[in-house]
């Protein structure tokens, strides 16, 4: 049996070949339509101006005003006795502060007027439609099709290739 199926294999195959084949033909252009295809353009460009700002001599921290407040308090703690004296401290802390608060904003208010240019990134867009591709419907053997490409087709008909097989 097994010099049978050899024998048979080789004969189906090169009958299944000789009917298949390919060959290439003409078919009709019914249409070629242009696709477009949004494109959005971002161009930067700087936004200049000048600003005003107001710079003291204060340095912006509450370090001077701790600082104020535990010499405040360490002073304020020499007076006093019993809960006077706590009460004292506190005032002491309190007193001292305020004190050096009131000292920074009157260095702040020796400050000056600077002008800097401040320059910020911004963008321009603009969009406009771009040709893609063109998509082509064709005709052959009484069917329709279509398929796209980048080159637009100038003749009435195209080259397509055709293939036959056994079913």
């Amino acid at each position: 049996m097994k010099k049978q199926s050899l024998i048979f294999l080789p004969l189906f195959l090169a009958t299944s070949i000789s009917f298949a084949g390919s060959y290439t033909d003409t078919a009709t252009v019914v249409s070629v339509d242009k696709v477009y295809r949004d494109h959005t353009i971002r161009e930067p460009y700087q936004d200049c101006y000048i600003k005003e700002f107001y710079q003291g001599n204060g340095d912006g921290s509450a370090t001077n005003e701790i600082i104020g407040g535990i010499f405040g308090g360490l002073i304020g703690n020499q007076f006093g006795k019993g809960s006077g004296k706590d009460a004292v401290t506190v005032a002491g802390t309190l007193l001292g502060a305020s004190l050096a608060h009131d000292d920074e904003l009157a260095q702040a208010k020796t400050g000056r007027v600077v002008t800097k240019e401040i320059c910020e990134t911004k963008y321009r867009t603009s969009s406009n439609k771009r040709l893609s591709h063109y998509r082509v419907e064709y005709e052959y053997d009484g069917r329709t099709f279509t398929y796209t490409t980048k080159n637009k087709p100038y003749a009435d008909t195209i080259k397509v290739g055709v293939e036959v097989s056994p079913r």
